[in-house]
Protein backbone atom coordinates (compact mmCIF):
# COMPACT_ATOMS: atom_id res chain seq x y z
CA UNK A 1 0.00 0.00 0.00
CA UNK A 2 2.88 2.40 0.73
CA UNK A 3 4.31 1.84 -2.75
CA UNK A 4 0.93 2.64 -4.33
CA UNK A 5 0.74 5.91 -2.37
CA UNK A 6 4.29 6.86 -3.37
CA UNK A 7 3.64 6.10 -7.05
CA UNK A 8 0.39 8.09 -6.95
CA UNK A 9 2.15 11.02 -5.31
CA UNK A 10 4.95 10.82 -7.87
CA UNK A 11 2.46 10.87 -10.76
CA UNK A 12 0.63 13.81 -9.21
CA UNK A 13 3.85 15.84 -8.92
CA UNK A 14 4.80 14.98 -12.49
CA UNK A 15 1.41 16.06 -13.79
CA UNK A 16 1.51 19.35 -11.87
CA UNK A 17 5.08 20.05 -13.01
CA UNK A 18 4.21 19.32 -16.61
CA UNK A 19 1.22 21.65 -16.75
CA UNK A 20 2.80 24.60 -14.94
CA UNK A 21 3.02 27.27 -17.63
CA UNK A 22 2.43 30.98 -17.63
CA UNK A 23 -0.65 32.17 -19.43
CA UNK A 24 -0.48 33.80 -22.82
CA UNK A 25 -1.92 37.23 -23.57
CA UNK A 26 -4.47 37.83 -26.31
CA UNK A 27 -5.57 41.16 -27.74
CA UNK A 28 -8.91 42.10 -29.28
CA UNK A 29 -10.00 45.42 -30.75
CA UNK A 30 -12.48 47.18 -28.50
CA UNK A 31 -14.50 50.36 -28.66
CA UNK A 32 -11.78 52.52 -27.05
CA UNK A 33 -8.73 50.66 -28.33
CA UNK A 34 -7.35 47.19 -27.85
CA UNK A 35 -8.44 45.07 -24.91
CA UNK A 36 -6.05 42.52 -23.44
CA UNK A 37 -6.97 39.18 -21.90
CA UNK A 38 -5.20 36.39 -20.09
CA UNK A 39 -7.49 33.39 -20.57
CA UNK A 40 -10.92 34.90 -19.87
CA UNK A 41 -9.69 37.59 -17.49
CA UNK A 42 -9.59 41.13 -18.87
CA UNK A 43 -6.35 42.96 -18.02
CA UNK A 44 -6.05 46.62 -17.09
CA UNK A 45 -3.31 48.83 -18.54
CA UNK A 46 -1.48 48.72 -15.22
CA UNK A 47 -1.54 44.92 -15.22
CA UNK A 48 -0.38 44.66 -18.82
CA UNK A 49 2.51 47.07 -18.10
CA UNK A 50 3.55 44.89 -15.16
CA UNK A 51 3.29 41.70 -17.23
CA UNK A 52 5.32 43.16 -20.09
CA UNK A 53 8.12 44.03 -17.67
CA UNK A 54 8.67 40.28 -17.10
CA UNK A 55 10.29 39.90 -20.52
CA UNK A 56 13.02 42.35 -21.46
CA UNK A 57 12.39 42.14 -25.22
CA UNK A 58 8.62 42.53 -24.77
CA UNK A 59 9.15 45.48 -22.42
CA UNK A 60 11.36 47.24 -24.98
CA UNK A 61 8.71 46.83 -27.72
CA UNK A 62 5.93 47.87 -25.32
CA UNK A 63 7.74 51.07 -24.29
CA UNK A 64 8.44 51.90 -27.94
CA UNK A 65 4.73 51.42 -28.66
CA UNK A 66 3.75 53.77 -25.84
CA UNK A 67 6.08 56.48 -27.17
CA UNK A 68 4.73 56.09 -30.69
CA UNK A 69 1.16 56.26 -29.39
CA UNK A 70 2.04 59.54 -27.67
CA UNK A 71 3.45 60.84 -30.97
CA UNK A 72 0.23 59.78 -32.69
CA UNK A 73 -1.82 61.58 -30.04
CA UNK A 74 0.19 64.78 -30.55
CA UNK A 75 -0.23 64.52 -34.34
CA UNK A 76 -3.95 63.85 -33.87
CA UNK A 77 -4.29 66.96 -31.72
CA UNK A 78 -2.49 68.99 -34.39
CA UNK A 79 -4.82 67.44 -36.97
CA UNK A 80 -7.85 68.54 -34.95
CA UNK A 81 -6.40 72.06 -34.70
CA UNK A 82 -5.77 72.24 -38.44
CA UNK A 83 -9.36 71.12 -39.08
CA UNK A 84 -10.62 74.00 -36.93
CA UNK A 85 -8.23 76.34 -38.76
CA UNK A 86 -9.70 75.11 -42.07
CA UNK A 87 -13.29 75.69 -40.91
CA UNK A 88 -12.53 79.19 -39.62
CA UNK A 89 -10.76 80.18 -42.86
CA UNK A 90 -13.59 78.75 -44.95
CA UNK A 91 -16.24 80.72 -43.01
CA UNK A 92 -14.22 83.95 -43.32
CA UNK A 93 -13.60 83.42 -47.06
CA UNK A 94 -9.83 83.27 -46.54
CA UNK A 95 -7.45 80.98 -48.46
CA UNK A 96 -7.71 77.38 -47.28
CA UNK A 97 -4.62 75.92 -48.97
CA UNK A 98 -2.47 76.11 -45.81
CA UNK A 99 -5.05 74.46 -43.53
CA UNK A 100 -5.72 71.71 -46.08
CA UNK A 101 -2.01 70.90 -46.38
CA UNK A 102 -1.62 70.97 -42.58
CA UNK A 103 -4.69 68.77 -42.14
CA UNK A 104 -3.44 66.20 -44.66
CA UNK A 105 0.13 66.20 -43.31
CA UNK A 106 -0.85 65.80 -39.66
CA UNK A 107 -3.33 63.09 -40.62
CA UNK A 108 -0.69 61.09 -42.47
CA UNK A 109 1.88 61.55 -39.69
CA UNK A 110 -0.66 60.54 -37.03
CA UNK A 111 -1.63 57.45 -39.03
CA UNK A 112 2.01 56.41 -39.38
CA UNK A 113 2.60 56.77 -35.62
CA UNK A 114 -0.61 54.89 -34.79
CA UNK A 115 0.17 52.05 -37.20
CA UNK A 116 3.72 51.72 -35.83
CA UNK A 117 2.41 51.70 -32.26
CA UNK A 118 -0.03 48.88 -33.03
CA UNK A 119 2.71 46.92 -34.79
CA UNK A 120 5.00 47.25 -31.76
CA UNK A 121 2.19 46.24 -29.38
CA UNK A 122 1.63 43.08 -31.41
CA UNK A 123 5.38 42.38 -31.40
CA UNK A 124 5.54 42.88 -27.64
CA UNK A 125 2.66 40.47 -27.07
CA UNK A 126 4.15 37.90 -29.44
CA UNK A 127 7.56 38.19 -27.73
CA UNK A 128 5.96 37.79 -24.31
CA UNK A 129 3.91 34.78 -25.44
CA UNK A 130 7.03 33.23 -26.96
CA UNK A 131 8.92 33.69 -23.71
CA UNK A 132 6.20 32.02 -21.63
CA UNK A 133 5.67 29.19 -24.09
CA UNK A 134 9.21 28.02 -23.42
CA UNK A 135 7.97 27.09 -19.96
CA UNK A 136 9.47 27.55 -16.59
CA UNK A 137 13.17 27.57 -15.87
CA UNK A 138 12.87 24.30 -13.95
CA UNK A 139 11.12 20.97 -14.41
CA UNK A 140 10.23 18.17 -12.05
CA UNK A 141 11.80 15.00 -13.41
CA UNK A 142 11.13 11.56 -12.00
CA UNK A 143 14.33 9.81 -11.02
CA UNK A 144 15.40 6.56 -9.46
CA UNK A 145 18.73 5.50 -8.07
CA UNK A 146 20.10 3.32 -5.28
CA UNK A 147 18.29 5.49 -2.74
CA UNK A 148 14.85 4.88 -4.27
CA UNK A 149 12.33 6.60 -6.51
CA UNK A 150 11.67 10.32 -6.35
CA UNK A 151 11.51 13.67 -8.09
CA UNK A 152 14.44 15.85 -9.01
CA UNK A 153 14.43 19.51 -10.00
CA UNK A 154 16.05 19.98 -13.37
CA UNK A 155 17.21 23.53 -14.11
Amino acid sequence: MKIFNKVTLLLLFCAVGTFMNAQEITSFPGMWGHEFYQDKDKLTWKEIDKIMSESQVAQMEWQKSKKQMLGGLIAGTANFGSAIWFLVNENDDKPVTGPVIAFAATGVIGSIFYHSALKNKKEAILNYNESVSKGTSFNLVPTSNENGVGLALKF
